[in-house]
């Protein structure tokens, strides 16, 4: 193996890969971890729901930060497909719930809307039935990554 394979394979397995699933009307759901340093139980993994109709304005849309302490309880919810709530902070919160053939994602996080000002912002998708394990995966991926990332002191 040459130099530039080699650092190319550590660049790539380094470097957080995101998960994304997109709707039919074009709502895109990504899943990230973070891969910043972080106290043991704080590793965080990204969550973004960007609606179709803000793709425009703001295509990357807020995220809300999933602590990896919270990360059983949501994957918990998610394989059983019943109700979870977590909380990032005082307020900032995620739901899912199952709702018709799939389950509802909802979070609020206080971000910029549209216009730039800063208010609470929220964001919520029906996530196809089909999709509810892959996501549930996903999420187990990149809380590992992100529990990578945590200080073992």
């Amino acid at each position: 193996m040459n130099f530039h394979t080699a650092f190319s394979t550590v660049i790539a397995e380094l470097t957080p890969q995101p998960w994304d699933y997109t709707t039919p009307d074009g709502t895109r759901l990504r899943v990230i971890p973070e891969g910043l340093s972080q106290d043991p139980g704080d590793g965080v993994v990204l969550m973004q729901i960007c609606e179709a109709a803000h793709v425009q304005v703001t295509p990357d849309g807020p995220e809300f930060s999933l602590r990896t302490s919270a990360m059983p309880e949501l994957l918990a919810a998610l394989h059983a497909r019943t109700e979870c709530t977590v909380s990032a902070s005082w307020d900032e919160e995620l739901t899912v719930r199952p709702e018709a053939d799939g389950m509802r994602l909802a979070y609020t996080v206080w971000a910029r809307d549209t216009t730039g000002q800063g208010a609470d912002v929220d964001r919520t998708m029906l996530l196809p039935e089909a999709q509810r394990l892959p996501l549930a995966s996903a999420l187990a991926r990149a809380a590992g990554v992100a529990r990578g990332w945590e200080d073992r002191a």
